[in-house]
Order: structure tokens, then sequence, then C-alpha cells
């Protein structure tokens, strides 16, 4: 993902819905949000900054393990609104 940490957190909320009561979050080994018993475990490293030109772009790696007893279509749906809600684009 071309964010920062700080993005990420920011957004998370709105991205993840009802999901988010239900999301933990650790960053390089480090837990910046802790849940008992999470539906969904994002975890994550950051990677160097990507540079084009003058502009210089902050990369996250992210993993997404959903919990056993969510279906396939509760995944693909929660993986859907994070993909819509953290694209960015220019036009």
């Amino acid at each position: 993902m071309g964010c920062s940490v700080d993005d990420l957190l920011r957004w998370l909320p709105l991205a993840m819905g009802d999901f988010y009561l239900h999301t933990s979050l650790a960053i390089d080994g480090n837990t910046l949000i802790s849940r008992a018993n999470p539906l969904l475990e994002i975890s994550g490293f950051i990677k160097p900054v990507r540079t084009i030109a003058l502009l210089e772009i902050p990369v996250l790696e992210l993993h997404l393990r959903f919990a056993e007893p969510l279906s396939a279509f509760e995944c693909q749906e929660a993986i859907r609104r994070f993909d819509l809600y953290t694209r960015r684009g220019g036009g």
C-alpha cells in the first residue's frame, strides 16, 4: 500500500466499517490495535519509500488474516470495502 502507518491508522475505522471493532493491527512486530479474539488480523511491514522524481511515497506491505467463523462472502466484502476506501488516485 502507498501509505504511512499514520495514514492507515486514520483510515482504518471507516475502511473496516463494522469489522473495525474486531480488527487487530501489528506493524513491524509492534501491536498498534489489540482486540481479544479478532475476526481480522492485519499485520505488515514498513518498506522502503518509493521515489518518483521529487515525489516520495511511503509503502506498507500488509497481510490480512480472517478468523475461521467468517464465510468467504464476509471476507470478500471486508476486503472489497477496505480496498475501495484505501484506494487513492488523482485525475
